[in-house]
């Protein structure tokens, strides 16, 4: 997925339906993003609280590609299904930059985009 500004992020209709459908909160987000942006620690939060968070990240970030590996392993995942999701991970981030941030999180297309990725996801799914 693109990065985007972290204001965009918080805004744009299709990264907020993803993140509510991840593993991952708002704040979690926001530190993964500074963080491989390399910018500053998020605001608001204390030192202890951020590093606190940032452990969880790593955590839940490491639990998710075990999962993936666990899922393909097993057969819940086929090679269709993770050729199909670097697919869509290359076109949002084709059409994140190819719009901007601003033109990419309109509601009607981030509520669009969403229910497309949305489909792709159920049909991957064989359980």
């Amino acid at each position: 997925m693109a990065a985007v500004n972290q204001s965009n992020l918080n805004s744009n209709a299709f990264y907020r339906e993803i993140i509510k459908k991840s593993l991952f909160t708002d704040r979690q987000i926001s530190i993964i993003y500074k963080r491989v942006t390399s910018h500053s620690t998020v605001e608001n939060i204390s030192r202890g609280a951020y590093y606190r968070q940032l452990k969880q990240c790593r955590l839940k970030i490491k639990a998710a590609l075990y999962s993936i590996l666990l899922l393909r392993l097993c057969g819940a995942l086929d090679n269709q299904a993770m050729i199909a999701l670097e697919r869509i991970a290359t076109q949002l981030d084709v059409m994140s930059q190819a719009s901007g941030p601003s033109d990419f999180s309109g509601e009607r297309m981030g509520q669009d985009v969403a229910l497309v990725v949305q489909k792709l996801i159920d049909t991957m799914c064989k359980v």
